[in-house]
């Protein structure tokens, strides 16, 4: 699949979202898009279906570093220590070391959002 580039960083140009798929329903349709050739797998807290999505990159036998995975933090979890529990709650859930991509999923208009930036900077170190 064809990948835009930019600033040293390589994202497919195309991505199989998962919204609305949760539970292990969820599986078989993300297995079939990574071997339809998908290799950008969104996915979030809130949705559910983290554990399948884990399941599925696990069954297809592509190697991490093949595929761009995102996932979001709800916005319940944007506290400093909340932020870490949910990101290590996704990683175990998806069965993975590291995302590609984290975000905020819907803002809250009680979030220090200069503390949710400063604590998801601390994430890349």
């Amino acid at each position: 699949m064809e990948a835009l580039k930019t600033q040293g960083i390589e994202l497919p140009r195309l991505g199989f979202g998962t919204f609305r798929m949760p539970g292990g329903g969820c599986q078989p349709v993300v297995e079939s898009a990574l071997e339809l050739g998908y290799r950008h797998i969104d996915t979030a807290e809130m949705y559910q279906n983290e554990e399948a999505v884990g399941a599925a990159i696990t069954a297809s036998g592509l190697a991490r570093k093949q595929l761009h995975l995102t996932t979001k933090v709800w916005h319940e979890n944007l506290a400093q220590d909340a932020l870490r529990r949910a990101l290590d709650a996704s990683l175990a859930k998806l069965g993975v070391d590291y995302v590609d991509l984290y975000m905020v999923h819907w803002p809250s208009r009680d979030m220090d959002l200069g503390a949710v930036m400063e604590t998801m900077q601390g994430f890349l170190q």
